[in-house]
């Protein structure tokens, strides 16, 4: 996808980091409109890819610029030069934090407080395979100071999790009912603050209103 020419001149290096502030402000706030649009067309490819579609067949995308503000989110995004001299967008990394409970294989609940969180991954599919995934995630990494197995994964497709096995050996993980994936080496020499409440069984029951 080409990325327009009022926003080609934004794209100084390779790999660019925006949020809902940077697209406010100058130089962005100049191009907000066209790169709204390439975002929110990233963001529709990746849900696509990934499956997440309505029974109407109408994409459900995880990453908006309108959404942004909502999740204090940041994205990443890789950029490209075609053969003919064009600069095209390649990939979209979207991070950001959330509170998260793990369930370990015992049954104990892990607290993880503003845990950060892989969000969204897409590469065009012209480009996958082509190394421009490992380069955005390695990115990624650089920029947050952060190693792949202290991450969480929100609903990793199965490509996701081949990268990961593949690039940063990371294959075993307990599966959670929120879909996120924390792999087991996070836990390794990592003091953990355990719930209060060992399981669900443990849990206080809520006193439900009158009707």
């Amino acid at each position: 996808m080409e990325i327009p020419r009022e926003v080609q001149r934004l794209f100084t290096q390779q790999v660019v980091v925006l949020n809902s502030a940077a697209l406010q402000r100058p130089p962005w706030n100049g191009v907000a409109q066209e790169a709204r649009k390439f975002i929110d067309e990233l963001g529709r490819r990746s849900a696509i890819a990934q499956g997440l579609v309505s029974r109407n067949n109408v994409p459900n995308p995880i990453t908006t610029v309108a959404s942004l503000p909502e999740t204090k989110a940041r994205i990443y995004v890789m950029a490209a030069q075609a053969a003919n001299g064009a600069v095209l967008v390649v990939g979209l990394l979207k991070v950001g934090h959330k509170q998260l409970y793990h369930w370990d294989a015992q049954g104990r609940t892990r607290e993880l407080p503003d845990q950060f969180c892989v969000l969204d991954f897409y590469v065009h599919e012209d480009y996958q395979r082509g190394g421009y995934g490992k380069a955005l995630f390695h990115a990624m990494l650089q920029n947050e100071s952060v190693e792949p197995h202290q991450l969480a994964y929100d609903r990793p497709s199965p490509k996701l999790i081949g990268f990961m096995r593949k690039h940063y050996g990371l294959a075993d993980y307990v599966p959670q009912q929120n879909k996120f994936v924390i792999f087991n080496e996070f836990f390794q020499n990592r003091p953990v603050k355990t719930s209060i409440y060992d399981s669900v069984q443990d849990r206080p029951l809520t006193a439900r209103g009158r009707r």
